[in-house]
């Protein structure tokens, strides 16, 4: 019964760490380029969730068709809060400026929610939410496959295209050096569009993924990263690599912090974890330099 225990529980573990790593990626390869924290981040997570519900149910219970909803729809709000607002602030010379435009956009964006959508909260089932597998005791939903399988594919193809293409070696020459990649043909500008992008599709599809399981309201997103930022601290800033594995350990956590102790002490045990972090290895779990991060 323990061993059934313990493999439920690290099923469990891994499905909420998957959906964690989808949130805290965006931050991290924000940070990874732009040394900047994105506080909008949070938002795009709920639109992405709320262009999900309305695209599935639109469909007839299409939710795979949601998820790429929900991406595109976070890649085009990236696009269009840059072009209109953090591009003009960045050619300003002024960093700070760019990051308190950030919480002008949260604000923003949850309000204009707010009145769209109404503070009713939605209930968000997908048509694999009640297939259900068992296997040695243990029990798992599709849902929760497809949680696991998205994210995996997404982190490979990410891994990939930051390794091996032109765009994503020339996204590593930016985050080290921005004016030396300008010198050397690389149009820094092009490449921070990308990866705010790319961050935003992330939040988007991880919103997707994140509604069956939370409740979902305008604020929806905000009850995630928080996590989603202890999650990068955790992993190490800009660190790819360090932000998959932090966002599984904290799942694994969380999960067997609701089995063996009690639900209520879930955010102590995490940010106790993360104090330990600042305290005696604050580069985080894997320790690199910051022009080789990202």
């Amino acid at each position: 019964m323990t061993a059934t225990i313990v493999a439920q529980q690290a099923i469990n573990g891994i499905v909420l760490g998957s959906l964690y790593v989808l949130v805290a990626l965006g931050l991290t390869l924000i940070y990874g380029v732009l040394v900047q924290i994105n506080f909008a981040h949070a938002d795009f997570v709920t639109l992405g969730a709320f262009a999900a519900y309305f695209v599935m149910h639109a469909l007839g219970g299409q939710y795979l068709l949601g998820i790429v909803a929900a991406l595109l729809v976070g890649a085009a709000l990236g696009w269009a809060i840059n072009i209109t607002v953090f591009a003009p602030l960045r050619r300003k010379g002024n960093e700070l400026l760019p990051l308190i435009a950030t919480i002008g956009v949260s604000v923003m964006l949850q309000n204009a929610m707010l009145a769209w959508f109404g503070p009713v909260p939605y209930a968000f089932e997908t048509p694999y939410s009640q297939k259900v597998f068992r296997v040695a005791g243990t029990f798992f939903t599709l849902q929760s496959v497809i949680i696991i399988a998205v994210s995996a594919t997404t982190i490979a193809l990410l891994y990939a295209f930051m390794k091996f293409t032109f765009l994503g070696k020339a996204l590593r020459a930016v985050a080290q050096d921005r004016e030396t990649a300008g010198l050397m043909g690389i149009n820094p500008n092009t490449l921070i569009m990308l990866t705010i992008v790319i961050s935003s599709a992330l939040a988007g599809m991880g919103g997707a993924m994140l509604a069956p399981v939370l409740v979902l309201t305008p604020f929806a997103g905000a009850s995630v990263i928080v996590k989603a930022f202890a999650i990068v601290i955790i992993g190490g800033f800009g660190n790819v690599e360090g932000t998959i594995l932090a966002g599984l350990l904290v799942g694994l956590i969380e999960s067997f912090t609701t089995q063996y102790l009690d639900p209520g002490l879930i955010d102590i045990v995490v940010f106790g974890l993360l104090l330990l972090m600042l305290a005696f290895r604050p580069t985080g779990l894997i320790s690199e330099r910051r022009e080789e991060n990202v």
